[in-house]
């Protein structure tokens, strides 16, 4: 009867998702996200004694704001420097 409650998500669900070790860098995923017209990522460990995902990317993720707003030490004039622009998002 419980089993009853739950909801099958199989059909619904990608069996071979695009996945990103966690060491990768981030301008690296940027490219991996834009070739393929990504919206989300999966990141995966680098080892396989962790669960099996270690997180998710979205575009948010790689938005300038966001981005500073994690790393406040990445002032203005450093991220210049990365040349990320919102436009390289709009895939």
């Amino acid at each position: 009867e419980e089993m009853e409650m739950y909801v099958d998500l199989h059909p619904f669900t990608n069996t071979s998702p695009y996945t990103v070790v966690e060491t990768m860098s981030l301008a690296k995923a940027l490219v991996l996200f834009r070739q393929l017209g990504l919206r989300h990522l999966c990141v995966v460990p680098k080892s396989s004694d962790r669960s099996p995902i270690v997180g998710i990317l979205t575009r948010h993720d790689f938005m300038p704001e966001h981005v500073l707003g994690l790393h406040p030490y990445l002032k203005q004039s450093s991220w210049r420097r990365l040349r990320l622009r919102p436009s390289m998002l709009n895939t």
